[in-house]
């Protein structure tokens, strides 16, 4: 029985109800997780504050051309065409609030590994973003003076309820760290979303898995939000969280050749 045989069938007899105790403790894990990982992303001071300016100018040196030509000429073209602008803002304020939760229940109900890959990559990838955000600050490049980049979403804030804070409700800026720019979580989750969507097999969702990263990608860069080093270090910590988990399903036999043995013994026994 092949591997993909295999997780299809562990899909199909593992889908899980939405409300139950197990997905209230799941839910409640990643409520705690959510709390540190606002707790640790809110640190920071003046000097937080100088290294994330110094380290952005690194970048843009590290960026070079690709920061002056692809990065700044989105961002500057953006600010010039004002319904995508306006949709731009709207898409980063909301649509990580949306996807990530509505494609990790959609996980959930179809259960088996294609789930519990995704939400301990999920976790992981949050982790490894928390351990360079502590470490390595990050200013966006809409907060760096002397780049020439626009802050879009500051431009566009009549059109929503954000300030001068990203996505920040107007007067609740000093309660997020803007200097945590590094790596896109923006973009590291919706690559989660991409993965995930596209394992559950269908071609709509498959369009789906590459149009949505592919579009964060291009508002969080062109609203200069982040720059395009921030994408990839998002994407790296959700490649690398879903490496290690599947490294370790693969150790503990629920991925790979030994679930195949296994479902397929399963199935023997089942059809004596």
């Amino acid at each position: 029985m092949a591997v993909a045989e295999v997780e299809s069938t562990v899909r199909a007899e593992g889908g899980r109800r939405l409300f139950s105790v197990q997905a209230a403790i799941e839910l409640g894990t990643l409520v705690v997780l959510a709390v540190i990982y606002n707790v640790v992303r809110a640190g920071g001071g003046p000097s937080h504050k100088a290294a994330a300016m110094a380290h952005a100018h690194d970048i843009v040196r590290l960026e070079g051309w690709v920061f002056t030509h692809v990065e700044r000429g989105l961002n500057h073209w953006l600010v010039g065409v004002t319904v995508l602008a306006v949709a731009a803002c709207y898409f980063y304020a909301l649509m990580h609030y949306v996807m990530t939760p509505v494609v990790l229940i959609l996980s959930r109900k179809r259960g088996g590994w294609l789930y519990w890959r995704g939400y301990w990559a999920l976790v992981l990838a949050c982790a490894f973003a928390l351990v360079v955000y502590a470490n390595y600050p990050v200013a966006p490049p809409r907060l760096v003076p002397d780049i020439d980049s626009i802050d879009v979403m500051r431009n566009f804030s009549a059109w929503g309820w954000w300030g001068s804070a990203a996505s920040a409700p107007r007067g609740l800026g000093d309660a997020t760290n803007q200097y945590a720019a590094m790596p896109s979580l923006h973009f590291g989750w919706s690559l989660w979303c991409g993965i995930q969507m596209w394992n559950f097999g269908s071609k709509k969702w498959r369009i789906a898995a590459v149009a949505y990263p592919t579009l964060q990608a291009f508002v969080v860069i062109s609203t200069a939000n982040h720059f395009g080093l921030d994408v990839v270090a998002g994407g790296v910590c959700t490649l690398s969280a879903y490496g290690v988990v599947t490294v370790i399903g693969r150790v503990l036999g629920k991925t790979g050749p030994r679930a195949a043995v296994a479902a397929q013994r399963e199935s023997i026994t089942a059809s004596r």
